[in-house]
């Protein structure tokens, strides 16, 4: 839920810019939450307001269940000078007004919130810096201005310096403002119409990636007829109903001259970056024209304590700014750095834990709901099963969902530096996966019981091993298309897409250069005929009714399609890994089976499907056989495994309504 707050306007007096000085300065800003929480600092990009009445506004990050929650957090939001709310040349009487506004630069705005921040507010530490765009740009000269001052910073979708291509592409909308026939140099009497819809038309292109306009992206489902439409109204009227034409110049060359080597180290980059104290978590889009996220892996050589998470979208320089749920998703997963943490096969030097949060911290009804083989919270797979009026509702609990490791979003091959990445991996059980996410539970929120949890596959392995890694810790779980160990049939299955992916020829042993479509389409197409039941084959369910016209476009699409455009081949096989070795009487009992289910507090609730082919029904019926307090409740459904996942309505009611007796029961 966003929130609304009040902007506020704080008058610095008499203040030096780079260009000369503003007789009264103003800053515009907003507050979110408790004064006394971790201050979070949230300022505004190109085109974005802390009102309605911009291209872009704050409150897709700020608001309860997002990630900038005010329960959790002081959240301070700024606007940039020049963006008509702060000072700006559509603001700022005569003499400095229009065109004769200063010039300002990345560094005076940030002395400007700095002064905010102590001066009004009393903060004496930011906890982080999060931007988009612009905003991402702030974040790094806020790490190089105030090195002790703030602790982490996120830069998405920008860069510490604006490349000499980044400043080419925006010389071409500044052109067509500039040289238009109403502009008359900035002394405008009325809006500047054809100036600001050729600006607009001529930054359009560069908003979006190449396949996004091939996939008529621009259409959004249907609210645009056509291209045009949407250059008319996103671009023309968005520029048109909130902006004024200096305005746009002005914080337009802001952007052109940013580089916070200029700040200090003689405009050197490199000992500007290694300088740098504070945490970053640096997130480019794959796909961003302008910021691309080559210039993120060059700054990367020279932080000291950084972390590069790409964001895999086809949206563009746009993923990092609201407009896709997806990407939202992905963005607003939250990281949690353990530091050195032993696994089992060996040792990260700083691990990583994803999580997403919903509803009330203070609530003491936890709910844990880790993700499964194929899940990753940057795709919604957990929210079949989170949300108002659903099973895991956050009115009613605080549901805590986590990565795990090797899914691309927490500590993963793909992700983790030398000598750790790629191939070279340490391998991770479910018991480090436990451990890791029971620290995010205690350290970082103070969780101090565990009401429930929940889990799919390899979830649900996950909510076995809870009550036995922790057996005071968690008071109920739930177990659906699952089991407490792998079996040696199941474990027979997984060798199968293994196999297929580590002989294609394009794997390369894991050292590959570019993605192994052959060996991820092999990997897709050897899984896919455990995932189902054999009846719903034979029902033709793989037509998805009428979606797909052949058992090959829907192989093609569903399972070839899926992997490769989100996953990387060696997280799959290392959390393949981690699947087949699944076993909570490894973790204590010296594998004694039966005595590690007995030894179980907890109660269970244990959901297998029907038809579930590597995660069968009878070996539930055997555990629940030895569990001291768990119900049994096996899914009626033709759909396999993927029964107990988001993809059958009537499977979802099924689970969700076991699921709600079972939480609510005494």
């Amino acid at each position: 839920m966003s929130q609304v707050a009040e902007i506020q306007y704080y008058h610095h007096g008499r203040f030096r810019v780079a260009g000369g000085v503003l007789p009264d300065a103003i800053t515009a800003y907003q507050t979110f939450g408790d004064p006394k929480n971790p201050v979070i600092v949230f300022p505004t990009c190109y085109g974005g307001k802390l009102g309605t009445n911009g291209l872009l506004g704050q409150s897709y990050m700020v608001g309860e269940d997002k990630v900038l929650d005010p329960r959790k957090y002081y959240v301070v939001t700024f606007a940039l000078f020049s963006n008509g709310e702060s000072s700006s040349p559509s603001n700022t009487p005569t003499p400095y007004n229009g065109p004769y506004f200063p010039t300002i630069t990345y560094e005076d705005n940030i002395r400007a919130q700095h002064a905010v921040l102590t001066q009004k507010l009393g903060v004496k530490k930011v906890f982080c810096v999060i931007g988009f765009s612009m905003g991402a740009q702030q974040a790094y000269y806020w790490s190089v201005m105030y090195p002790d001052f703030l602790e982490r910073y996120i830069p998405i979708c920008g860069s510490a310096r604006t490349s000499p291509h980044n400043q080419c592409f925006l010389e071409g909308p500044k052109a067509a403002l500039s040289a238009s026939k109403d502009f008359q140099d900035g002394h405008y009497k009325s809006t500047p119409q054809h100036g600001i819809r050729a600006f607009g038309r001529a930054y359009s292109a560069w908003a979006y990636s190449q396949a996004w306009y091939a996939k008529k992206g621009y259409l959004f489902d249907g609210k645009y007829t056509n291209l045009n439409d949407f250059l008319r109204e996103d671009w023309e009227g968005g520029f048109l109903e909130g902006w004024d034409a200096n305005d746009l110049l002005t914080l337009l060359n802001t952007w052109q001259m940013g580089d916070v080597s200029l700040i200090r180290d003689g405009s050197y980059f490199a000992d500007c970056l290694g300088a740098i104290k504070a945490r970053g978590l640096i997130m480019p889009c794959k796909k961003d024209l302008y910021f691309p996220p080559e210039d993120s892996q060059n700054e990367m050589k020279f932080l000291n304590n950084a972390k590069l998470v790409i964001i895999d979208s086809e949206w563009g320089h746009m993923a990092g700014g609201g407009l896709n749920v997806h990407d939202d998703e992905f963005i607003q997963a939250e990281y949690y750095h353990h530091g050195r943490f032993k696994v089992a096969g060996g040792v990260l030097p700083d691990a990583v834990t994803a999580y997403r949060t919903y509803g009330d911290p203070s609530n003491d009804k936890v709910i844990v709901f880790p993700t499964c083989y194929g899940a990753k919270l940057a795709l919604g797979s957990q929210d079949y099963l989170v949300g108002e009026g659903k099973a895991l509702d956050p009115n009613k609990y605080f549901v805590v969902t986590f990565a795990l490791f090797c899914n691309g979003e927490s500590s993963s091959p793909s992700n983790t530096p030398a000598p750790y990445g790629g191939p070279y991996f340490p391998f991770v059980s479910y018991e480090d996966n436990i451990r890791a996410q029971h620290a995010v539970l205690t350290k970082h929120f103070g969780v101090r019981k565990v009401f429930c949890v929940v889990g799919f596959s390899m979830g649900g392995q996950q909510a076995y091993h809870w009550p036995v890694v922790f057996p005071d810790f968690v008071e109920r779980f739930v177990s659906i298309c699952s089991s407490a160990r792998t079996s040696p049939h199941n474990q027979c299955f997984l060798e199968g897409p293994k196999a297929a992916m580590l002989a294609s020829k394009d794997f390369a042993d894991g050292h590959y250069q570019s993605t192994p479509q052959h060996g991820i389409r092999a990997f897709g197409r050897v899984y896919s005929a455990w995932a189902y039941g054999q009846t719903w084959f034979r029902e033709y369910k793989h037509l998805m009714d009428g979606e797909y016209p052949d058992l090959n476009s829907f192989i093609r699409e569903r399972w070839e399609g899926g992997y490769v455009n989100n996953w990387d081949a060696n997280d799959m096989i290392a959390l393949l890994n981690t699947w087949q070795k699944g076993d909570i009487s490894i973790v204590r009992d010296g594998g004694d089976y039966e005595k590690a289910l007995k030894s179980i507090k907890a109660k269970g609730l244990i959901m297998p499907s029907k038809t579930d082919l590597y995660f069968p029904p009878e070996d539930s019926e055997t555990e629940v056989s030895h569990l001291r307090d768990a119900k049994l409740h096996v899914i009626p459904s033709i759909w396999g495994h993927v029964a107990g996942g988001s993809a059958n309505p009537q499977d979802v009611a099924f689970i969700t309504e076991k699921i709600a007796e079972f939480l609510q029961a005494p």
